[in-house]
């Protein structure tokens, strides 16, 4: 017997049988999952190219910025005891262009991923704590006419270095993760030697200090923009 049903004029019908209706919708469900697995591993990987280049660029601007200005002050005070080379910790606020050069990046690019949103929260409040560390040292220093600006000291450590991690994690940089913990790690041990009243001595505390922005943003920020390299070339 055949199964196909006929019209009022004894033609067989036009219309697919419950099981050819079936077996179609099937086919287009698993169709549909393909292109929407495709989809997602595309803007994944996209999402991850994007920020390997843009966020290599940001951690080499911000690590190379902080290493010289620290060489700098180190050589200069080292060479002349004059501490008012401090004041060329001021030029940090040229990192102010790499911030924005990142954003306008980042509103171009259209939708975000988590990952995105993720990065871009932590450095906000990274960079909201700096803003307020210099406003109180500012006040503390003006109203006392001490010098706070240890604090800023111990932000570059402990916060930066907490972003450090966040942000490694999130993206799965395993020299980030490592880099940021150096960075707290050095931050604990200069806390514990101020609490035991162990001297601190600007020839060895310095060249540290800066092997952690080497350690934390330097080398990681090579190694994200070589990988992301690899990945342009593949593709």
């Amino acid at each position: 017997m055949n199964d196909r049903r006929t019209n009022a004029l004894g033609s067989p019908s036009a219309e697919p049988s419950l099981h050819e209706f079936s077996q179609g919708g099937k086919i287009c469900k698993q169709l549909n999952e393909k292109e929407s697995i495709e989809l997602i591993a595309r803007m994944i990987s996209e999402t991850k190219s994007r920020f390997e280049v843009g966020d290599g660029n940001i951690l080499l601007n911000w690590g190379i910025l902080t290493a010289t200005i620290a060489t700098v002050v180190w050589a200069a005070v080292a060479a002349t005891g004059n501490p008012a080379f401090n004041g060329l910790w001021a030029l940090m606020a040229f990192g102010w262009f790499f911030n924005r050069r990142l954003a306008v990046k980042q509103s171009s690019r259209g939708c975000l991923s988590y990952t995105d949103k993720l990065c871009t929260a932590i450095w906000k409040s990274v960079g909201i704590l700096g803003a307020a560390g210099v406003v109180i040292c500012t006040v503390l220093h003006l109203t006392t006419g001490n010098s706070p600006w240890m604090v800023m000291f111990f932000y570059a450590l402990f916060v930066v270095g907490f972003g450090i991690i966040g942000s490694g994690a999130a993206l799965k940089v395993r020299s980030m993760v490592a880099g940021g913990i150096l960075s707290v790690a050095f931050g604990m041990v200069l806390l514990g030697c101020i609490f035991s009243e162990v001297k601190l001595s600007m020839t060895w505390v310095m060249p540290c200090f800066i092997h952690c922005f080497v350690l934390m943003m330097i080398i990681p920020g090579l190694e994200m923009r070589r990988l992301a390299r690899k990945e342009n070339e593949r593709a």
